[in-house]
């Protein structure tokens, strides 16, 4: 069996030489989308199953449109509807931290307002590859889902 990078990302084995160096950057795990055994019933979560996939892609598009502390990324996200998935901000900062360590991101202390330094983050050259590769995918799965869309409301049409 394939191993998944995410949803919206190809599967191992059917991945470009970028995708594969960059391959442990990716979304979390779910399942192949291929033929060979792919585990469909993980991706389907309802919305917010969908909505928690794309939470590193997002954030790093966010970090890319401009440097934020951890608590304006957490507003920003509800454009996305994380606010509607109840997510906790203990799974942001995770995230923030993990990503930081694996170099797609860095961050640096603001100490320029009142109250307490914030730590400002801020994407970097390989977050932005990372960034790419996403958006790139994601152009696939919207081809791909149009057409299971289209053959499934012919199927209301019998």
């Amino acid at each position: 069996m394939h191993q998944y990078m995410g949803y919206g990302d190809r599967c191992m084995g059917h991945e470009t030489e970028g995708e594969r160096r960059h391959r442990h950057h990716a979304g979390p795990a779910g399942a192949c989308m291929g033929p060979a055994g792919g585990q469909w019933g993980s991706m389907f979560e309802g919305s917010q199953g969908i909505t928690r996939r794309f939470l590193r892609p997002v954030v790093l598009l966010l970090l890319a449109e401009s440097p934020v502390h951890g608590y304006e990324l957490m507003g920003n996200l509800k454009e996305f509807g994380f606010d509607r998935a109840g997510m906790d901000p203990s799974i942001l900062y995770r995230l923030l931290r993990h990503i930081e360590r694996e170099g797609l991101t860095e961050s640096s202390l603001d100490d320029s307002g009142s109250g307490p330094a914030r730590k400002v983050y801020t994407l970097t050259p390989e977050g932005q590859e990372i960034l790419d590769l996403w958006a790139a995918s994601i152009g696939d799965t919207i081809n791909f889902l149009g057409q299971f869309k289209g053959r499934y409301e012919k199927l209301g049409e019998r």
